[in-house]
C-alpha cells in the first residue's frame, strides 16, 4: 500500500499569513503539492468559518472536511486543542496512516509533532516562512514553507546570502559526519537524508534549485559528486579517487531552471501556466466562456461575478459536469485580464454588478478576446512570435496560425500590442517599450549611462548571472548588490537592442525590479536619503503588478518593500518608527500620527502610489478592515485608502 497522508490545518494561522503576505492562499496548489507525495486519505481544516467565508468553496471543492471552532476573544480560538486531538487519536486507531502533515506556523504544535513520532509516525510540517517558530521546525522529521509548497519558493528574489550561508554549512557538517563514520563517498540521497536530520528546513527550492544535484554542483567547493553503478555519490573535495568511481558531469545552466528559457515551446509553455490556462482543456474552456458570454448578454447588470459564477456552478451540477467554482474563477479571469466585462465606473470587483464591455460584438468576439491574453503575454515577455507553434498550444492544432493573426490584429487594433518593421511588440518608441514611461525614464537613464567593463562577457547568460549574485549580496552589501543588478540590466538592455537570442523584456524587467528594489534599500538603510530613495520604491512598484508575470517572480519582495515606503516617511521627518513587518501596520501608524506633517507626507506619498499601483493600495485597505479591528479611526484609514483610488 501507497504511504497514506493526513493532512491538517490550522487555518487561521496561515489564512491571515497569506492575505497579509499578498499571497492568495491557493488551497488547490497546496492539495497538489501533497498528493504529488502520496495519496492524501484524511484533510480537515479548522477555524470559525463566518469569518473565513470567502474560502469555503475553495476548501470544499478539495474535499476538505471544515471544523467549525467558535473565536472565544478577538484573535484565539480552540483549533490548537481540537486539531491535536484528532491527530492523536488519527495516530491511535489508523495504524495504515504512516505520514503526518501539520500546517500552521504555531510553536504550540511542536509536542503534538513530538508525540506523532513517538507513535512512529512520519511528521511533515508546513508553514509560512515569516512566521514559523524554530521549535516547530525542529520537531518534525521535515519541514518545508508554505511558500514553496506554495509554489513561489524558488525565486531569486526570496533567496538571501544568510539562508545560502546556513545550507552552505549544513552540507559542511553532514559531509564531516559521514566521512567520520568513514562513510565516503556517500549516496546523495542518503546526504539528504542527513541534512535533513540535522535541520528538517533545509530544501534546495528554497535555494533556487528544482533538483539536490544542481543545487550540490552549485558548491563544488564543498563537494564532488561521483557516478559508480549508475548511481550518484558524494564526497569532500580531498577525496582520493577510488577504483569504479568516475567524476560527475556538471549539469550545464541552461539545462535547467534557467528564467531564461531559450527553447521557444518552452517559453511558451511556461506562460501558458503561468496564466493557468493549462488547468483546463480547450473544449471546457470554450464552453465555459460561451456561457459567461450568453448569460451576460441575456442579465445585463443583473449579477455580480460571484452570484454568476455561482449559478454557473450549480448550472453544471445539473448536468453532471465536475467543474468547480475555482476553475470557473481562473476562465474568468481570462476575460477580466483583457477588458471583456464593464463595471459601469465603479473599481472591478466580484461583489459589484457586470456587464460585457461595449466593444464586444458576438459571442466569437468575446472568446478570441478572452484567449488573446496568451498571446499578449508572449509578446509582453518579448519573445520570438510564433504563430504555428503558439497555436499548438492554445488550441492544439499547429495549423491555426490564421486564429492567432486574427488575435495579432485584434491586440494591434486595440492598442495593447504594435506592430513595426515585422515585429510585434507593446508600444513605445523603441524595442524597449517601457523606457517613456515616467517612473521608470530615471531608470532606463540610469541603465544608459553606465559602461559595461570590457573584462565582462555581454550575454544574456551573464546578464542572469550578475543578478543571481545581486540576490545573494543584497543583504550584506547593497552597494555590490545595486552595481551587479544595473549591470545585467545594461547587458539584457544591449541584447534586446540587438536581438541576440535568448534576450527578452521579462528577464529586463526582471532585472530592473531587482536594481530598484536594491537601490532603494541602499540609500534608504545605508545612506538614510529616505527621500532620494522613494523614486526607485515607485519604480518598484510601477513594474511589479499583480496581473503580470513579474509578480510571481517578485511577490516576496512586495510586502517589505511597501512596508518600509511607508515607513520612511516618518523617518524622513526625524520620527522614530519601530521596524513593521506588515504595510497596514505602516499604514496606520503614519495616518493616525499625532505629528500632521507625517499625515500630510503619508497622504502625498500615497497619492503617487495610487498612480502606479492603485491595485495594491485597495488590498492593503481590505487588510486593515480585516486585520486591524474596527475601532473608528482604523476604520477612517482605509476609508483614505479607498477615496484615493480611481473609480
Amino acid at each position: 500500500m501507497s504511504n497514506q497522508l493526513a493532512v491538517f490545518i490550522d487555518f487561521e494561522n496561515v489564512a491571515l499569513w497569506a492575505e497579509q503576505e499578498f499571497l492568495d492562499f491557493e488551497i488547490t496548489s497546496l492539495m497538489e503539492y501533497l498528493q504529488s507525495r502520496g495519496p492524501v486519505v484524511i484533510k480537515k481544516a479548522y477555524g470559525d468559518w463566518a469569518r473565513f467565508s470567502h474560502y469555503r468553496d475553495q476548501l470544499m471543492e478539495n474535499t476538505i472536511d471544515l471544523i467549525q471552532m467558535y473565536s472565544v476573544r478577538n484573535g484565539k480560538n480552540r483549533a490548537d486543542i481540537r486539531l491535536a486531538m484528532d491527530a492523536l487519536e488519527c495516530a491511535i486507531t489508523r495504524s495504515q496512516i504512516k505520514t503526518f502533515v501539520i500546517i500552521s506556523g504555531d510553536s504550540d504544535f511542536g509536542a503534538l509533532v513530538s508525540k506523532l513520532r513517538e507513535y512512529g509516525r512520519y511528521t511533515l510540517g508546513i508553514g509560512p516562512r515569516s512566521i514559523t517558530h524554530s521549535l516547530l521546525v525542529k520537531s518534525c522529521d521535515e519541514f518545508v514553507y508554505l511558500e514553496t509548497a506554495l509554489g513561489v519558493g524558488n525565486q531569486e528574489a526570496t533567496r538571501s546570502g544568510v539562508d545560502v550561508q546556513s545550507a552552505r554549512e549544513l552540507l559542511r557538517k553532514a559531509l564531516l559526519a559521514h566521512g567520520q563514520r568513514g562513510e565516503t563517498p556517500v549516496p546523495v540521497n542518503r546526504l539528504k537524508q542527513t541534512m535533513l536530520l540535522m535541520d528538517p528546513a533545509f530544501n534546495e527550492i528554497n535555494l533556487g534549485h528544482m533538483q539536490f544535484k544542481t543545487w550540490l554542483e552549485e558548491h563544488s567547493d564543498l563537494v564532488k559528486l561521483y557516478v559508480k553503478d549508475l548511481e550518484l555519490f558524494a564526497a569532500s573535495p580531498d577525496f582520493t579517487v577510488m577504483n569504479g568511481y568516475r567524476i560527475n558531469q556538471p549539469t550545464l545552466l541552461s539545462e535547467v531552471e534557467s528564467p531564461t528559457i531559450i527553447n521557444l515551446d518552452e517559453h511558451y509553455q511556461d506562460i501558458y501556466s503561468r496564466l493557468k490556462m493549462n488547468a483546463v482543456d480547450l473544449a471546457t474552456r470554450r464552453d465555459v466562456l460561451r456561457d459567461i458570454y450568453r448569460f451576460l448578454l441575456e442579465h445585463p447588470g443583473e449579477f455580480t461575478t460571484d452570484d454568476l459564477l455561482e449559478r454557473l456552478r450549480e448550472h453544471y451540477d445539473q448536468q453532471g459536469l465536475a467543474r468547480s467554482k475555482t476553475m470557473l474563477r481562473q476562465i474568468w479571469q481570462m476575460g477580466f485580464r483583457q477588458r471583456t466585462f464593464d463595471y459601469q465606473g465603479k473599481f472591478a470587483s466580484v461583489h459589484v454588478p457586470v456587464w460585457l464591455a461595449e466593444d464586444i460584438k458576438s459571442e466569437a468576439d468575446f472568446v478570441l478576446r478572452a484567449e488573446s491574453g496568451f498571446v499578449y503575454a508572449a509578446v509582453h515577455a518579448g519573445v520570438e512570435i510564433d504563430r504555428s507553434k503558439l497555436s499548438a498550444i492554445l488550441v492544439g492544432d499547429g495549423t491555426q496560425v490564421a486564429y492567432i493573426q486574427q488575435i495579432l490584429d485584434n491586440l494591434v487594433q486595440r492598442g495593447q500590442i504594435v506592430y513595426v518593421e515585422g515585429k510585434h511588440r507593446l508600444p513605445g518608441r523603441s524595442g524597449i517599450p517601457f523606457r517613456d514611461e515616467p517612473r521608470l525614464q530615471p531608470i532606463c537613464e540610469e541603465i544608459e549611462a553606465i559602461e559595461v567593463p570590457s573584462d565582462v562577457v555581454q550575454t544574456p547568460a551573464n546578464a542572469q548571472s550578475l543578478a543571481k549574485t545581486a540576490m545573494l549580496q543584497r543583504s550584506q552589501d547593497f552597494a555590490a548588490a545595486a552595481r551587479n543588478c544595473l549591470l545585467a540590466c545594461r547587458i539584457q538592455w544591449n541584447a534586446i537592442s540587438n536581438e541576440e537570442p535568448g534576450a527578452t523584456l521579462e528577464d529586463l524587467r526582471w532585472y530592473m525590479a531587482s536594481y530598484v528594489s536594491v537601490k532603494a534599500g541602499e540609500l534608504s538603510q545605508v545612506h538614510r536619503d529616505y527621500a532620494a530613495s522613494r523614486p526607485y520604491y515607485l519604480a518598484f512598484f510601477s513594474l511589479v503588478q499583480e496581473d503580470d508575470p513579474l509578480w510571481q517572480r517578485m511577490r516576496g519582495l512586495v510586502n517589505p518593500m511597501l512596508a518600509y515606503y511607508w515607513a520612511n516617511a516618518g523617518r524622513e521627518l526625524g520620527i522614530t518608527v519601530a521596524a513593521k513587518s506588515l504595510p497596514a501596520q505602516s499604514a496606520v501608524f503614519a495616518a493616525t500620527h499625532s505629528n500632521p506633517d507625517l499625515q500630510a507626507l503619508w497622504r502625498q506619498i500615497t497619492r503617487d502610489l495610487v498612480e502606479v499601483n492603485p491595485t495594491l493600495v485597495r488590498r492593503v485597505a481590505k487588510q486593515i478592515r480585516l486585520n486591524r479591528g474596527e475601532g473608528a479611526e482604523v476604520r477612517q484609514v482605509a476609508d483614505e485608502l479607498e477615496a484615493m483610488l480611481p473609480d
